[in-house]
């Protein structure tokens, strides 16, 4: 779950900078970033969406990190989890259902965001409320420690080609 959400975040980190910045964008396999950016779907009450997307996978990491380590707020954790995820699907489907059918373009950070939430809505069924003995609490902190390790400089990186690809 903890590589979805970072796959998320960073599709959603690189939307924002270039909605705050008005940076182009560079859009891969598609060409209709632009377009979607500018439609009136783009931006909720003057916000632009994809600080929503940070959040959300920001939260969701925190979550991740916190369930393992409470004990006695595991289950409540792990509800706000799922409510989280099932929010966040819906959401994207609804913005996939936009793209698709009013905007007629598709952005390719906008999917690979859908990509995440859907990962993430497939594994939450098979996810549980950790065991709260210290040996599996340590290797899940240790897991998420060095997962998060391992993405800050391959965002990084991706990042600041993504500024000089453009």
């Amino acid at each position: 779950m903890a590589g979805a959400c970072f796959l998320g975040w960073f599709a959603s980190g690189y939307l924002l900078y270039t909605y705050v910045t008005g940076a182009p964008m560079s859009c891969a396999l598609v060409s209709g970033c632009e377009q979607v950016r500018a439609s009136k779907w783009a931006y909720v009450y003057g916000i632009p969406r994809p600080i929503l997307g940070v959040v959300f996978y920001s939260a969701l990491f925190g979550l991740l990190v916190i369930r393992s380590i409470g004990r006695s707020y595991s289950r409540l954790l792990y509800r706000l989890m799922i409510g989280m995820i099932c929010f966040a699907f819906l959401e994207t489907l609804m913005l996939l259902h936009v793209q698709w059918f009013e905007l007629k373009a598709f952005c390719f950070w906008c999917l690979w965001s859908t990509f995440a939430s859907s990962v993430l809505f497939i594994m939450m069924w098979f996810d549980r409320p950790v065991s709260t003995e210290e040996a599996v609490v340590g290797h899940e902190l240790k897991h998420l420690f060095y997962s998060l390790i391992l993405f800050l400089p391959a965002a990084v990186g991706g990042f600041v080609w993504l500024l000089y690809a453009s």
